[in-house]
């Protein structure tokens, strides 16, 4: 399903059709996927139509631009470093490419959406809430519903800590595919309750292809800030 489709969209597997149809001279993108159809008439030509995978944040709307990945226990003495492996929900973005600017066709998942609240009440933020196991090496995973991220932990502080979740800012993350879906982050431990998550830039193995940026290609300004500071503990 990912790539750069010049012509002729046409995919279909048991679980997703993609195409683009005549209605008469007008180009029309259909999408049937988890039981329903989406159409959308196309008021131009088009140079291309880009699928890939895009930060899993946006359905069933953008309620949130933060990702929770809960997993078992591990717990970190101090000083300690260990990479990791966990899965994340992907969701599937099209673009429309017309002289050379992309914008956003559709967005779909086929991966349920759950929500929860990372912090109190009062002051908490709502995440995109995902469970995954915990794996020592790249897991296995279906490359149209799921991702693998490398997690590279370090304890900076004085205490043993129990880390069973990461919060990211989806703003910053650098998604790749290409045999699967990937991505490689760090988690920076300062205390006990705080850490700080964020993304690199370099490809995991397997993954050659730099997916879209969806906030670059919806002309949305990214603050300044080099990851998320998860300040409500990490257990």
């Amino acid at each position: 399903m990912f790539g750069r489709y010049e012509r002729d969209l046409v995919y279909a597997d048991p679980e997703v059709n993609l195409r683009i149809d005549q209605a008469g001279t007008i180009p029309v993108y259909i999408r049937e996927c988890n039981g329903t159809r989406i159409e959308k008439y196309l008021g131009t030509d088009y140079d291309a139509i880009h699928i890939c995978p895009v930060e899993p944040v946006n359905l069933p709307q953008e309620i949130t631009h933060h990702l929770e990945i809960a997993f078992p226990t591990l717990v970190l003495p101090p000083a300690a470093q260990k990479t990791i492996y966990l899965k994340f929900p992907v969701e599937i973005g099209v673009f429309f490419e017309f002289r050379h600017e992309m914008s956003v066709l559709d967005i779909f998942s086929l991966v349920p959406t759950k929500f929860s609240l990372y912090g109190p009440p009062s002051n908490g933020v709502i995440t995109r809430w995902y469970q995954s196991a915990l794996f020592h090496k790249i897991p296995e995973t279906e490359l149209h519903r799921e991702g693998a991220l490398e997690l590279s932990l370090v304890n900076h502080c004085t205490e043993t800590v129990e880390v069973t979740r990461a919060v990211f800012d989806s703003h910053h993350m650098n998604l790749f595919y290409g045999d699967r879906v990937g991505m490689t982050g760090t988690m920076e431990i300062l205390s006990p309750l705080i850490a700080l998550t964020t993304f690199a830039p370099t490809a995991p193995a397997g993954c050659p292809n730099k997916s879209i940026d969806l906030y670059t290609s919806r002309k949305f300004a990214v603050g300044p800030g080099k990851g998320y500071m998860m300040e409500s503990g990490m257990a």
